[in-house]
Order: C-alpha cells, then sequence, then structure tokens
C-alpha cells in the first residue's frame, strides 16, 4: 500500500479518475471540443504524476524501490500506464484540432 499526501488522493480522484470520464461524456455533446481538450489535459496530468512518482520521486511508489516477485509485474504496469496516458494526451490534441477544423469549415 502506497500512502499519498491529501493533494494526492485529491489529484487521483479527480485529476486521474474523473477528469478522463467527464472529457469522455462531452465528446458526446455539443461541447466536443472542450471534451478533447479537457481530455489531453487530463491525460497528459496523470502522465506527469504518474512519471514523477513511478520514475523520478524517492517513495514507496517508485519502480526502483518494489523489490522480490513484484517488481517486473510493477515495473511493467507502470511503463505501460505512461504509455496510455501519453497515447491519450495525443488521443485528446489530435481530436481537439479536428474538431477545431471541422468548426472552422463548418
Amino acid at each position: 500500500m502506497v500512502a499519498l499526501t491529501t493533494f494526492g488522493y485529491v489529484y487521483v480522484v479527480v485529476v486521474i479518475t474523473l477528469l478522463p470520464w467527464v472529457a469522455a461524456a462531452l465528446l458526446f455533446t455539443r461541447k466536443k471540443k472542450m471534451g478533447a481538450l479537457l481530455l489531453a489535459l487530463s491525460m497528459l496530468s496523470s502522465f506527469v504524476f504518474g512519471f514523477w512518482y513511478h520514475f523520478l520521486s524517492k517513495t514507496g511508489d517508485n519502480v526502483t524501490q518494489v523489490h522480490g516477485p513484484w517488481h517486473s509485474t510493477f515495473l511493467w504496469t507502470a511503463i505501460v500506464l505512461a504509455l496510455i496516458e501519453l497515447g491519450g494526451t495525443i488521443v485528446g490534441l489530435r481530436l481537439f484540432r479536428a474538431i477545431s477544423r471541422s468548426h472552422v469549415e463548418s
């Protein structure tokens, strides 16, 4: 179990858990552009948070601090999670650009 600060818990619940769902919901409304931007920003923010805690910080959530049989699993899930978050950022930015272009052409 990794303990976060109060800020960390709030950040995880709001930015990493809730905002992508809000962004997805907005993509099915007239506020598609805002949804795409929110998706990109929440995914980028998730990436920065996860990269800091999993690879840079000296906490129990750093991949170098997990030893034993779970080390490899933790390392690979941290890497895959970072790639998914970067992918979500790219998808959000591409959607934002596509929606912005379609609004200009309309």
